[in-house]
């Protein structure tokens, strides 16, 4: 019973922020299509679309997190900091180069990618405005989504929701600001949402890197970004890329309905596109016992408390059954 009532305690502390923290992530989609809803439907439509490259990038991302957080959790939990280093140089590295070629991408080919999602030319032109526009931000999240994860993985679960958090409320501001030309700014409409989203992405950046410079955090060495560790690197792949294939295969069947409403038309897309966003809304409590419980897990067992990792394991997979069980009847 002591066991249980440590773990929800730790894992409350932990759930919340991150909860929040994805919750506040899900209002931005939620913001530009209630905001560019108001322009008209095709706006709507077509940035749907286009974000659906925002969310085969989040696989990667996830995957790469993930991965981190299996490692930097045990290292934390030994208080390696050296190793908590040495992995997230690592993993920085890998994801920045991922970030690179989906900016890459959709700054060179857009037209080519919103062909794999719809045929309508009107679509294909205003979602090549957004993704063109847009670029930058995934080069910048792919950074700051390996700073905030090491945040949580080594005490800042909180610190990280806040950046994140705050982040997330400037774009949103910044999403009305320069979708409707609010305060004398020119009215962008698809451009606007797209250059709210790279100013806030900027902004995360720096402000995690303010964060992780102060004395006592993890630290970014690039020694060891230039240098890797063969056996490091080798146990990452290890456990990381059936957790990548998993959201690989998940996030392909997940696409297709965005590829096949594409085809059907615009009023198709615009009615899926809010589906989605009501979905996202109801699963960020789900994501944040996840990445909580994995955490907390990750701590027992870099601390070599086996017996203890095993309870909250068991834990943690019935306590997300009971409180998950509710939201199901609402779908």
């Amino acid at each position: 019973m002591k066991k249980q009532n440590d773990f929800m305690k730790k894992l409350l502390t932990l759930v919340f922020p991150i909860a929040f923290q994805q919750f506040m992530l899900a209002l931005v989609s939620a913001s530009d299509a209630f905001m560019l809803g108001f322009l008209s439907q095709d706006d709507l439509s077509a940035v749907s679309l286009a974000s659906q490259i925002t969310f085969v990038q989040n696989l990667f991302l996830a995957a790469m997190t993930i991965g981190l957080s299996m490692f930097a959790a045990q290292y934390w939990g030994k208080r390696d900091i050296g190793a908590v280093e040495r992995i997230f140089a690592y993993v920085l590295k890998i994801t920045v180069a991922i970030s690179f070629l989906f900016t890459l991408a959709a700054l060179c080919v857009p037209e080519m990618l919103m062909r794999i999602f719809t045929s309508e030319t009107n679509l294909i032109e205003k979602g090549s405005i957004y993704l063109r526009t847009v670029s930058l931000s995934y080069l910048l999240t792919g950074i700051s989504q390996i700073y905030l994860c090491i945040l949580k993985n080594s005490g800042k679960a909180t610190l990280s929701s806040i950046i994140s958090s705050t982040t997330v409320v400037l774009n949103i501001l910044f999403n009305a600001v320069l979708i409707y030309g609010l305060f004398s700014m020119p009215k962008l409409g698809i451009a606007g949402a797209a250059i709210a989203t790279v100013i806030a992405r900027i902004i995360e950046v720096i402000w995690c890197l303010g964060e992780t410079a102060k004395k006592g955090r993890v630290k970014l060495h690039y020694i060891y970004v230039l240098k890797g560790d063969s056996k490091l690197s080798r146990d990452f792949w290890k456990y990381t890329t059936p957790v990548l294939g998993n959201e690989i295969v998940w996030g392909v069947g997940f696409t297709m309905y965005s590829v096949i409403m594409g085809h059907l038309g615009s009023d198709a897309v615009a009615a899926n596109s809010i589906a989605n966003i009501v979905k996202n809304l109801v699963a960020c409590f789900g994501l944040g016992l996840g990445s909580g419980g994995g955490i907390i897990v990750g701590n027992e067992l870099g601390a070599g408390k086996f017996d203890t990792a095993k309870a909250y394991g068991e834990n943690s997979v019935d306590f997300q059954f009971t409180a998950e069980l509710p939201l199901g009847c609402f779908f």
